[in-house]
C-alpha cells in the first residue's frame, strides 16, 4: 500500500476531468447541432454507442502520459490494462449521459387530432386524442438479415405502415399524407439450422404476420414515438413511397405506436449514471492497489506503454504501407457509422448501399470490388482484420518492398472477390480485407518456402498454415466467405512465385 496515495492522487483527478469535459463536451456538441440548429442526422445509435466509444479513446490517448508512473510488479507486463478499464468506464458514462440527454431533450406533445403535429423534431412523444388509420394506403414487407458474430441468427422482420387522416370523415388526398402510422413484427431463426426447417419456420412466420395485422389494432396504445434517423425509418420510408409517389419531397413524420411511459424526465437514468461513476470509481481505486510507483518515469519513448498503438496508425519510413490501409479501413468504417449504418450488425441492405461487392459488379458496378475492400461488417470483423493485417504488414513490407506489397494487396483482394462471385454464382454480398490480407499471408508463406531453408521457417510456416485452416474450419460453420480467403492466399502466393521467376 506504500505510495498508493499518490498513484490516487496522480489518476483519479485527470480522469474525472476527463469524465466531466466528455461528458458536458458531447452534451454541449449534441445540444447546438442536434437540437437547436438541427443540421446534424446522425442516427440515435451513432449518438449513443459510437461517439462514446470513439471519444472514451481518443480522451485517454490524450491523457496516457499520466499512467507512466504505474509500474507492473512482474517487469515484462505493461500496464495497458489500467487505461483500458478507465476507457471502459469512461464509455459507460457517455452512453449513459446521451440515454440522459434523449430524456430530457425530448418534448412532448399532447394533441386533439394529427394536424396539430409539431414540425419540431425534437418532438418524439406525441399524444393523439383522436385520429383514424386509414388501411387504403396500408403496405408491408419481410426483410430478413443475418446477425451475430458468426451470422448464427436470422432476423425476419415484417414491416407495415398505414396512413394516419385525422377522421374517418377525410377525403384521401392525391398527394402524400404527411402523417403515417409504423410497426414491425420480429422474429429470430437459428442460421445453423438445416434449409427445410428454416423455411418452415419463415412461412408460419409468414402466415402468423398475415392473420396478425389482418386483426391488428391500430388504436391500442397509449402514445406514439416520432421516428428518426434509423434503419426501420428507412424501411418505413421505402414502403410510403411504394404507396403514393412524393414529388414535392414532402417531409414526412413516421410515428411507431407505443405503451411506454408518456413523460419520462431522465432521473432514474441520471440515478445510473451516478452509480456507474461511483462503481467505476470504485474498481479504478482497487486496481490501483496493484501496480508500483514510479517517482520521476523516464521520458524514454520505449517507456511509453501506447507509443506502438499510436505509431501503428502513422506512416514511416521502414512502415508506411499498412498504416496507410488501417487508416483507410477505419476511416471508412467511422464514416459509414455516422451515415447511420450499424457499427455492430451492420444490414446487407445497408452494406449494398455503400458499396458492398454484389452480382452488380458484372453489371457495371466494377467499382465495388475495391469499395467492399474497406468495408466490414460490424466492429468485430474490422478489428480481426485489421490485426492481422498489421502483424502481415510488419513483416511483409520490408520483404517485398513498397510497391510490391501493394500490387500482391490490391490484385490479392481483386481475384478473391472475383472468384467468390464466381463460387457462389453471384449470390453473394461480400466486404471486408480479409481477401486481400490473405493474399499477403500467402504470400509471406512462398516468400518462406523459396528461401529453400526449412530449418529456420518451419515454425513460421506452421503459424501461417495453421492460422489458415483454423480460418477455413470456422468458416465451415459460419458465414465466413471461404472462397475469397483460399482464392485470395492462392493467388498471393502465385504472385510471389511469378516475382520470384522474372527475378530469376
Amino acid at each position: 500500500m506504500k505510495n498508493y496515495l499518490k498513484k490516487v492522487q496522480h489518476i483519479l483527478p485527470i480522469f474525472l476531468l476527463a469524465v466531466f469535459l466528455c461528458v458536458f463536451g458531447l452534451a454541449l456538441f449534441r445540444y447546438i447541432f442536434d437540437y437547436k440548429l438541427q443540421i446534424l442526422a446522425l442516427s440515435d445509435k451513432a449518438w449513443e454507442i459510437f461517439l462514446p466509444m470513439l471519444l472514451s479513446v481518443l480522451s485517454l490517448i490524450v491523457i496516457r502520459k499520466r499512467f507512466k508512473i504505474l509500474r507492473h510488479k512482474d517487469p515484462s507486463k505493461d500496464t495497458f490494462i489500467y487505461l483500458v478499464i478507465c476507457a471502459a468506464v469512461l464509455c459507460a458514462l457517455l452512453v449513459n449521459s446521451q440515454f440522459y440527454y434523449n430524456a430530457k431533450f425530448s418534448k412532448n406533445q399532447t394533441i386533439e387530432n394529427v394536424d396539430k403535429i409539431s414540425s419540431d423534431k425534437n418532438v418524439k412523444h406525441i399524444k393523439i386524442k383522436s385520429y383514424y388509420v386509414d388501411d387504403s394506403y396500408l403496405n408491408y414487407k419481410f426483410e430478413s438479415d443475418v446477425s451475430g458474430k458468426y451470422g448464427e441468427n436470422l432476423i425476419v422482420n415484417f414491416y407495415f405502415v398505414a396512413a394516419i387522416l385525422k377522421d374517418s370523415l377525410e377525403e384521401p388526398k392525391d398527394d402524400l399524407p404527411e402523417v403515417w402510422f409504423a410497426n414491425k413484427f420480429s422474429k429470430k431463426i437459428n442460421n445453423r439450422e438445416s434449409d427445410d426447417k428454416k423455411n418452415a419456420e419463415y412461412k408460419a412466420f409468414r402466415e402468423k404476420c398475415y392473420q396478425d395485422l389482418e386483426h391488428f389494432n391500430f388504436y391500442n396504445n397509449a402514445y406514439f414515438l416520432r421516428l428518426s434517423t434509423s434503419e426501420d425509418k428507412t424501411v418505413y420510408d421505402k414502403l410510403i413511397l411504394n404507396v403514393v409517389e412524393n414529388p414535392q419531397n414532402k417531409k414526412l413524420i413516421i410515428l411507431s405506436p407505443s405503451n411506454g411511459k408518456f413523460v419520462d424526465d431522465g432521473k432514474s437514468i441520471l440515478a445510473w449514471f451516478f452509480k456507474i461513476l461511483g462503481i467505476g470509481t470504485f474498481i479504478i481505486l482497487f486496481a490501483l492497489i496493484f501496480p508500483k510507483y514510479v517517482e520521476k518515469p523516464s521520458n524514454a519513448k520505449e517507456d511509453d506503454d501506447f507509443k506502438f498503438f499510436i505509431n501503428v496508425f502513422i506512416p514511416s519510413k521502414e512502415f508506411f504501407i499498412t498504416p496507410i490501409l488501417l487508416d483507410l479501413n477505419v476511416l471508412v468504417f467511422i464514416i459509414l457509422s455516422l451515415f447511420g449504418v450499424n457499427p455492430f450488425e451492420p444490414k446487407t441492405e445497408e452494406l449494398i448501399r455503400f458499396g458492398a461487392l454484389t452480382s452488380a459488379f458484372f453489371h457495371g458496378e466494377s467499382w465495388r470490388i475495391f469499395s467492399s475492400m474497406f468495408m466490414h461488417a460490424g466492429i468485430m470483423h474490422l478489428v480481426q482484420n485489421m490485426v492481422v493485417l498489421v502483424i502481415l504488414g510488419f513483416f511483409c513490407e520490408n520483404i517485398f518492398g513498397r510497391k510490391r506489397f501493394i500490387i500482391i494487396y490490391f490484385l490479392s483482394g481483386i481475384v478473391a472477390g472475383i472468384s467468390s462471385l464466381l463460387w457462389h454464382n453471384g449470390n453473394l454480398v461480400a466486404v471486408g480485407a480479409s481477401g486481400a490480407i490473405f493474399g499477403i499471408m500467402g504470400a509471406f508463406a512462398m516468400s518462406l518456402i523459396l528461401q529453400n531453408n526449412f530449418k529456420e521457417t518451419k515454425l513460421a510456416l506452421l503459424i501461417i498454415f495453421a492460422y489458415f485452416i483454423v480460418n477455413i474450419f470456422f468458416g465451415l460453420i459460419s458465414n465466413a466467405d471461404n472462397a475469397a480467403h483460399i482464392f485470395g492466399f492462392i493467388s498471393g502466393m502465385l504472385f510471389v512465385l511469378i516475382f520470384y521467376i522474372f527475378k530469376e
